[in-house]
């Protein structure tokens, strides 16, 4: 091979390589949150809480595909799950509080637009965000209580994780993205349960590059104790221990 050929071949190559080494497209947009305390312009990886309430999701009105209720407990699980999977990567602390005037951000269902057309057609809206970015007015994420949900996800019925995900992703700053798979991309990723979510390349170098490096924290409000009467008439209870949700 002429030394010519060997320089066309290697143009060739770096011209393939490229695009595929380049593959972030995600897209800001909005306001960042505030830090907790004025940081002057050098706010990377300053700490910044957002007070969240677990509203009506949990009221038994979402369905699975069989037209059981989705349970609360899965439902909370999957939404506190979602938000530590965005403190991973910056130092967003979320807390969970009453609802009412401290809530920055609620979740919660509304009817959307339904169930998708049959296939071939696109997927439509299974949740959406009333906030890219920052808002003093308070942000929401809505899931369409027109469509079936479930623990593992698929296009038609999707699972709370992959959703809240998403939608939380638009409410702390990210755009969608052309990049498929992505958690920020149109259809958004879909996971197989608590634990299984995570972010891909391009939602982290797109928080990331809002907010800067960091962990966070997720703080939900304790579940109530229940309690066994020990006899009658007395005050005294024995507590029983419940899984508290992460």
């Amino acid at each position: 091979m002429s030394r010519l050929q060997k320089i066309s071949l290697l143009l060739f190559v770096l011209l393939i390589l490229g695009p595929a080494t380049s593959a972030l497209a995600y897209v800001t947009g909005g306001l960042p949150w505030p830090t907790d305390a004025p940081c002057n312009g050098g706010c990377s990886g300053k700490p910044v809480t957002i007070r969240y309430t677990i509203g009506n999701i949990t009221d038994g009105t979402l369905k699975m595909p069989n037209g059981d209720t989705l349970p609360a407990s899965l439902i909370r699980d999957s939404i506190n799950d979602a938000l530590h999977v965005w403190t991973t990567a910056v130092n967003i602390n979320f807390v969970e509080v009453p609802d009412g005037p401290l809530t920055q951000l609620r979740f919660r269902h509304i009817y959307i637009n339904g169930p998708d057309p049959a296939p071939p057609a696109d997927p439509i809206a299974k949740a959406q965000a009333t906030c890219i970015g920052y808002s003093s007015g308070g942000c929401e994420v809505q899931y369409d209580e027109g469509d079936p949900w479930q623990l593992v996800g698929t296009t038609a019925a999707p699972d709370i994780l992959g959703a809240t995900i998403h939608e939380v992703g638009h409410i702390i700053g990210l755009n969608h993205t052309d990049v498929v798979g992505a958690n920020m991309y149109w259809i958004f990723h879909r996971y197989s349960g608590i634990g299984t979510g995570q972010l891909f390349p391009d939602d982290l170098a797109g928080i990331q590059s809002i907010y800067g490096p960091g962990l966070g924290s997720v703080t939900p409000i304790p579940e109530p104790a229940t309690g066994l009467l020990l006899a009658a008439g007395s005050m005294l209870a024995l507590p029983v221990p419940r899984r508290r949700a992460r």
